[in-house]
């Protein structure tokens, strides 16, 4: 009997038994719907060769978005999303400065999200990566 109790409680305490299957769990993270938004600025700065507004979407998701595989993962999905349909789609492109001013917007709603998320540019030298994060 002792171990359906202990079985219960572990599913409770990390949360398992609580969870809702029909309740995305990207829908209530914090800044996902702004990092999805850069995002897809992205893939269409880069769909229709406006490679300064894509810098400026990397630069804003380097500065102010956590640093986690999760948000990365997100940006870049929703990057190639953007892409594909542009392209796929033959979709018009936004002008130069209808995409920057949605740049501008969707720095200001990621700033608002992660006030305390801004990293300064590196002083020194990119550190080398190890092993595992080269993946060799």
């Amino acid at each position: 009997m002792r171990l359906p109790i202990l079985t219960a409680l572990l599913l409770v305490s990390t949360g398992l038994a609580l969870a809702d299957p029909t309740h995305s769990a990207e829908s209530t993270e914090i800044g996902f719907a702004e990092v999805r938004t850069l995002g897809t600025l992205n893939g269409q700065a880069l769909a229709c060769r406006q490679f300064d507004a894509s810098s400026e979407a990397k630069a804003l998701m380097i500065g102010y978005a956590p640093k986690t595989r999760r948000y990365g993962t997100l940006f870049e999905t929703a990057t190639n999303a953007a892409f594909l349909a542009t392209t796929k789609d033959s979709a018009s492109c936004p002008t130069e400065a209808d995409l920057r001013a949605r740049l501008a917007e969707s720095a200001a709603a990621l700033k608002a999200v992660f006030p305390d998320q801004t990293n300064p540019e590196p002083s020194g030298p990119e550190p080398s990566l190890s092993t595992d994060e080269t993946g060799s």
